[in-house]
């Protein structure tokens, strides 16, 4: 269970250096195809943090094509993670987990935004088995694929987000509906993960988060396992118990999908989505890659947004498909 409490640092050991704590939010601007991240990582115990503030519009396949990217190393890591100011422009005030408020003006000027971040529900702990029927067995599989990220404390929660951008001199209004996430515990950045991180989102009446695992065989990236999800209805979130994930990719972009989902009382729910915007997300990890897109989704006459990521470790990716790859030619499903 998510308190508030939870938007602070954690208690920890002292002496565990791997100690980290993130925060992120998305934002979008969809009538101008426009996605971006802010993204903080921090490791009080090492007294140091990172800050990943990415722009895009459209389809960038290459990063020079991104139109604004700041990531910033070797932060003096913050006395607390409630309210923070960073050197590299990014202020941060989060009394709870269900209000982010951040600002951020770039130093060369290319990039400054305010943004207000306000929830739809309550919190989504999926390491509460109360909330999430799916954590013992998916904790027993010992899969590698899981990475540390989201073993430890995390919360995900949907909210309506707006504010102002203003990117190389031209501004725009910020007023969309996406989820935000908040992870602390131990953390070694090994690589081996491969995970999606799916959002879909048509404001309070309905939302919803899919965390899945992702293999590459062969080449062909699929979508096997559910790890966890929800489903927010005006307000009340239900987990969700079982989900299928379709895509279509170029340069490992996912650019259309299809997402089957089933909640806890067998209510099924059906999407189709195209990419808006996409590009692939370096500099959030030295030892990661997401593959980011925005898509559009329709539900009945309504029209809905949502980011979805293929989040690889690198070491993940070189085995399957670097020149030395021992597993470049796999063949069926990987085994957890």
């Amino acid at each position: 269970m998510i308190t508030d409490a939870d938007s602070e640092f954690h208690p920890r050991d002292p002496n565990d250096r791997t100690w980290t704590e993130t925060m992120f939010v998305p934002f979008s601007i969809p009538e101008h195809n426009i996605f971006g991240n802010v993204y903080v990582l921090a490791r009080p115990n090492a007294g140091v943090a990172t800050s990943s503030i990415l722009v895009g519009q459209g389809f960038c396949h290459q990063p020079y094509e991104i139109d604004f990217t700041d990531p910033q190393v070797h932060l003096p890591c913050p006395k607390s993670f409630r309210k923070f100011d960073l050197p590299n422009g990014l202020s941060v005030n989060t009394p709870n987990p269900k209000e982010y408020d951040a600002t951020y003006r770039n130093v060369l000027g290319a990039c400054s935004f305010d943004l207000s971040f306000r929830a739809l529900h309550e919190p989504f702990d999926p390491g509460d088995p109360d909330q999430n029927p799916l954590l013992e067995k998916d904790r027993s599989t010992g899969d590698t694929r899981h990475g540390d990220e989201w073993e430890n404390g995390h919360f995900e929660v949907k909210g309506h987000i707006t504010g102002e951008l203003e990117l190389r001199g031209k501004k725009y209004t910020i007023d969309c509906y996406d989820g935000m996430d908040h992870s602390w515990g131990p953390r070694l950045e090994t690589g081996t993960r491969s995970v999606a991180w799916v959002s879909v989102n048509f404001g309070p009446e309905l939302a919803m988060h899919l965390a899945v695992l992702i293999s590459i065989n062969a080449g062909k990236v699929t979508y096997e396992r559910l790890r966890f999800g929800f489903v927010s209805r005006n307000g009340e979130v239900r987990p969700i118990v079982a989900a299928e994930i379709t895509a279509e990719h170029t340069s490992m972009l996912a650019i259309s999908n299809h997402i089957v989902a089933t909640d806890d009382r067998g209510e099924t729910y059906e999407f189709f989505g195209a990419a808006i915007s996409s590009h692939p997300w370096h500099s959030f990890n030295p030892s990661h890659v997401a593959y980011q897109g925005m898509f559009r989704y329709h539900w009945g006459d309504k029209v809905g947004y949502g980011e979805m990521a293929d989040i690889y470790g690198l070491d993940y990716l070189a085995e399957r498909m670097s020149k030395h790859g021992r597993h470049r030619g796999l063949a069926g499903q990987e085994m957890a």
